[in-house]
């Protein structure tokens, strides 16, 4: 079942929560070397990149458990420590800003509304990120993983919405993976697709995203600079998403 949910004008949005990696930042070369350096301890045979990228924004325990179901915590752990130690010391240096990325965050905020980075990354980790692109100026806060990164994007958002009090009619959730969609979904904010990350359209729409932009810029002109507000789209129940 479909359910028609009015989208607000934009006079009226309060908060905008951005996903990290695939949104506003590409980290495919870093985490790849990460991702086979833990593949490799637990001795998991190569991996190429198109299989690798299909984990893009996937928490690592089960990502790992993808490849190898009867992983103990353990050795999920022993893993999780050989991708920091990859990513913390080179990983980190490789992320890039989409085109537009910094443009999109400052329209926002021009505009009085609230802009959050709300991240499966573990937070320490985000905040780096995000300090390293000059993001962090442009940003509320950070709200990211624990270390442990049990964390789902569900819970996370949940926490956004807290921290920024705001009612969830009056936030919207951007990003590229069908995590992203299910949180906001589940948390009842309404999710926008970014078709410049990671994700395909077919992900994201099978999720229930009916929003969607082609670029950083397309969704600053379309959600951002503009007073015309945007279309309705039936957006589906959490619990009929199946």
């Amino acid at each position: 079942m479909l359910l028609t949910l009015p989208i607000p004008y934009m006079g009226r949005m309060k908060a905008y929560f951005f996903d990290l990696d695939g949104t506003l930042a590409d980290s495919r070369p870093g985490l790849y070397r990460s991702f086979r350096a833990a593949l490799a301890l637990l001795e998991i045979p190569p991996v190429t990149d198109d299989k690798l990228a299909q984990f893009l924004g996937t928490p690592l325990p089960k990502m790992f458990r993808t490849f190898r179901p009867d992983l103990s915590d353990a050795e999920v752990e022993a893993a999780m420590q050989a991708f920091r130690a990859v990513y913390e010391e080179t990983g980190i240096n490789e992320n890039e800003l989409y085109p537009g990325a910094i443009e999109m965050l400052a329209a926002a905020r021009e505009r009085g509304l609230t802009t959050w980075i709300v991240t499966s990354k573990p937070e320490p980790q985000a905040v780096r990120v995000a300090h390293r692109l000059k993001l962090d100026r442009y940003v509320e806060d950070i709200i990211g993983a624990g270390l442990a990164e049990t964390d789902t994007k569900t819970d996370l958002i949940a926490r956004a919405l807290a921290a920024a009090k705001v009612a969830a009619s009056d936030a919207l959730m951007v990003g590229d993976r069908h995590y992203d969609i299910i949180g906001a979904i589940e948390n009842s904010v309404r999710p926008v697709g970014a078709l410049w990350g990671y994700g395909p359209r077919e992900e994201l729409y099978a999720a229930g995203c009916r929003l969607f932009a082609q670029s950083a810029d397309e969704f600053r002109r379309k959600f951002i600079a503009t007073d015309a507000g945007f279309a309705a789209a039936p957006v589906p129940a959490a619990a009929s998403r199946a």
